[in-house]
C-alpha cells in the first residue's frame, strides 16, 4: 500500500515548485492539544483589528488592486494576488505569480495579519493581465463564495474536481491534494492523489478546525486531474 503523499506547499497555485512525498503523520495527543491552542489563539484577534482587515479586503475586491496577504501563522507563505471576496470567516483570492493568475485560494480571514497594496490599475501586472483579458479577475465557476468552509469545499470540488487542503498549524510545507469524498460538521474526507497523479488506496480524514487554507482551479491541479486514472468507485469513504 502506498503512503499518503503531501505535495509541496502552494503546488496548486505555483506549479514551479517541486512536489514532495511524505508519509501521513499520526500526531501525538499532546501535540494535537498544542495545535488546538495555536488555532484558538489565531482566531482570538481584537474585533477592531478584524474590522480594519475586512475594510482593506473589501477595498481591494472593489478596486481590483493587486495585494499581498500576510498571515499570523508562523512560517505560512504570503500570498500575492487579487481579492475575489471576503467574509468574516474566509477570504477568497486569485493568486498571481509572474504576471499569471493561477486558480483560487481561500484563507481564514482571522489569520490575515496584513493587507498590503502591490499595484493599482496602472501597474505592469494589471496592465499585462488586462491586455490578455484576465483583469478584472474572473469569479470562480459556480459562484463559489467565501462565507463558509463547507460551502467552499463543496463548490470547489463540484466545479474543479481537486482540492488542495493545508493544515498550516501542523505543517506549512505541505499541501494535501485530492477529491472530496466526505464532509461532516467536524471532519472531511479526501481521496488523495500523489505527485505522479496516482490515487491512494483509501481516503484520508482531516479535522475541519485544522484547515487553514484551501486551493482549487490552479494549473498544477488541472495537470494532476488530466493525467489521473478514473478514481476507484470504492474510494468514497468516511469523513
Amino acid at each position: 500500500m502506498r503512503t499518503a503523499a503531501a505535495h509541496g506547499r502552494n503546488t496548486l497555485s505555483r506549479p514551479g515548485r517541486a512536489a514532495v512525498a511524505a508519509a501521513v503523520i499520526r500526531w501525538p495527543t499532546a501535540l494535537l492539544r498544542q495545535d488546538d491552542e495555536r488555532v484558538k489563539g489565531s482566531q482570538e484577534r481584537p474585533s477592531a483589528v478584524l474590522d480594519g482587515t475586512r475594510r482593506k479586503l473589501d477595498r481591494a475586491a472593489s478596486t481590483g488592486n493587486l495585494v499581498r496577504i500576510d498571515r499570523s501563522i508562523r512560517g505560512a507563505d504570503s500570498i500575492e494576488g487579487f481579492v475575489v471576496g471576503a467574509s468574516g470567516a474566509w477570504t477568497l483570492l486569485a493568486p498571481c505569480t509572474d504576471v499569471l493568475v493561477d486558480g483560487y485560494t481561500a484563507v481564514r480571514t482571522s489569520d490575515i495579519s496584513r493587507v498590503k497594496r502591490r499595484g493599482d490599475e496602472n501597474s505592469l501586472t494589471v496592465r499585462a493581465l488586462r491586455r490578455r483579458g484576465h483583469w478584472p479577475v474572473a469569479k470562480p465557476m459556480g459562484g463559489v463564495l467565501p462565507r463558509d468552509l463547507h460551502e467552499l469545499l463543496v463548490a470547489g470540488s463540484r466545479h474543479y474536481g481537486l482540492l488542495g487542503v493545508h493544515t498550516e498549524h501542523r505543517r506549512t510545507d505541505a499541501c494535501w491534494i485530492g477529491a472530496l469524498v466526505g464532509l461532516r460538521r467536524k471532519s472531511l474526507g479526501l481521496h488523495l492523489i500523489d505527485p505522479d497523479a496516482r490515487w491512494h488506496d483509501e481516503p484520508s480524514k482531516f479535522a475541519v478546525k485544522h484547515v487553514t487554507r484551501v486551493d482549487f482551479g490552479g494549473r498544477y491541479g488541472q495537470a494532476l486531474r488530466e493525467f489521473a486514472a478514473p478514481r476507484p468507485w470504492f474510494a468514497d469513504g468516511p469523513a
